[in-house]
């Protein structure tokens, strides 16, 4: 007669199948949230945001919970819909980094997301890892956007008495400069006589 040992004990291969769709569930979320937070270091606005401090010495920490945050959103609430993400990204770089968006590149960035979730529950990971690869190509090192045209920094609104416009010095010196500096020659002014008269002062030939 077989042995329990052999048989296996009673229950097991259900167990077996809790622990292994345990398991997928986790592999899921970790995926998302991952290429959530990949999607949010590569979306140049963000970044502006969070190279500037505009959300204080925890802006990195912010970008980080935000990602969490969504990938929450999108596995505890399924019916979460591409509107959904945009509004809750505007609310975010409004409310904690002092921020008004005027590109509507949060419409991209939500259609990603949704993707990443549509692929992820599918048990396809390939996108994540794209954004992985493209993070590590050149998003350590990625350009801060225009923040003067593209992110509308509106600390200066709030009628705080108390600031000293230290935000605003520092948005407008990260600003990238479109065009190149020249150099400024002072205006001469006219010359004078003792009868009142202007002294005209013809142009130099070279």
């Amino acid at each position: 007669m077989a042995t329990a040992n052999s048989l296996g004990a009673p229950g097991s291969a259900q167990s077996n199948d809790v622990s292994s769709a345990t398991l997928a569930a986790d592999e899921v979320r970790t995926q998302l949230e991952a290429g959530i937070w990949y999607t949010l270091c590569l979306w140049p606005e963000l970044v502006t945001a969070v190279s500037n401090q505009w959300g204080g010495p925890e802006s990195a920490e912010k970008r980080d919970w935000l990602a969490g945050h969504i990938s929450d959103l999108l596995i505890e609430r399924p019916d979460t819909d591409a509107e959904d993400i945009e509004t809750r990204l505007l609310e975010v770089l409004e409310d904690e980094f002092d921020a008004r968006l005027e590109t509507e590149s949060e419409v991209a960035v939500a259609r990603d997301i949704l993707l990443l979730r549509e692929d992820t529950l599918e048990g396809n990971f390939q996108r994540v890892q794209d954004l992985r690869a493209r993070y590590e190509r050149k998003g350590k090192s990625v350009g801060l956007s225009p923040g003067v045209e593209i992110v509308e920094h509106i600390h200066e609104d709030d009628g705080d008495e108390d600031w000293d416009g230290e935000d605003e010095d520092l948005e407008m010196s990260d600003a990238p400069a479109l065009v190149p500096a020249r150099e400024i020659k002072p205006k001469q002014e006219p010359e004078v006589d003792e009868d009142g008269f202007t002294k005209v002062v013809g142009k130099k030939k070279t």
